[in-house]
């Protein structure tokens, strides 16, 4: 069984990528910042490391330049899966040996599948993002007729997960206003018109029932949907007694979301 080590501090995106990666038969490691990382590669010797830049601590290029200096990480394919605009950082990672430098932003899921098994079958092109990476990137500027467009309000702080969720949901024609906290969303709402609020539990700082009753001020059938990486059965099914539409605990379910959105709409609509 092949061995991958991912490396990423955000909860939500570390659940999916462990997720599909165990489904195509590897045997997934995550660590959380660049010690643990180093920690982890060290003692597992993967075949492939999974590396984001923009860590706590020890910055990913950091881990990138140790394991190059060391002999036995040589030709250890790495691949650096960053949502950074810092200026010069991408070079900085071809640079310091990455085996290849790939958005989040622009990197499906299933894409950076397809990837990594090209990376690891030896027949990947460095110099070159993904196919699909350009196509996103095109169909991205593609105008939608607004009689088809639908608004999702999120509520969530990281640009990472932000990037992944527009990407899904936007397969299903809707178009996403991020807000930063729950005070930002309430705000929001009362000014424009949203079709869905999708909220990460860990950032909802309102108590849930509070938070729905907030958001339904001026819909009161306005869907609620939230997720998370890590919540019990038990809290979620909580939430959904104090008004959430709908709980997404899995990472399959989330990389559906836009689906889910859809069906919680026209539910809507026929309940009307």
């Amino acid at each position: 069984m092949k061995k991958i080590v991912v490396v990423d501090d955000q909860p939500v995106l570390a659940s999916i990528y462990r997720s599909k990666f165990t489904a195509e038969g590897f045997h997934v490691d995550v660590a959380v910042d660049c010690e643990a990382a180093l920690e982890v590669i060290q003692r597992s010797r993967p075949d492939l490391v999974l590396l984001d830049l923009m860590l706590p601590k020890i910055k990913g290029i950091d881990v990138l330049k140790t394991l190059r200096a060391q002999p036995s990480f040589k030709t250890l394919p790495i691949l650096v899966f960053s949502s950074s605009a810092q200026p010069g950082l991408v070079e900085e990672a071809w640079a310091a040996g990455a085996t290849m430098v790939l958005s989040k932003s622009r990197t499906s899921p299933k894409q950076l599948i397809e990837t990594v098994l090209s990376t690891l079958a030896g027949t990947s092109d460095e110099e070159v993002l993904p196919e699909s990476s350009e196509m996103i990137e095109k169909a991205s500027h593609r105008k939608i007729d607004d009689r088809f467009l639908k608004r999702i309000l999120l509520v969530e702080t990281s640009p990472e997960v932000r990037a992944m969720l527009a990407l899904v949901t936007s397969r299903e024609a809707f178009q996403i206003t991020n807000a930063e906290g729950c005070a930002h969303a309430a705000m929001l709402t009362e000014v424009t018109h949203f079709d869905l609020v999708m909220v990460n539990e860990a950032v909802c700082a309102e108590p849930v029932d509070r938070f729905c009753q907030q958001m339904r001020r001026r819909s009161a059938k306005l869907p609620v949907l939230m997720y998370s990486a890590n919540a019990t059965p038990a809290k979620a099914r909580q939430a959904l007694d104090q008004g959430v539409s709908e709980f997404i605990t899995s990472a399959e379910a989330l990389l559906d979301v836009g689906v889910i959105a859809r069906r919680l709409l026209e539910a809507n609509r026929k309940a009307a």
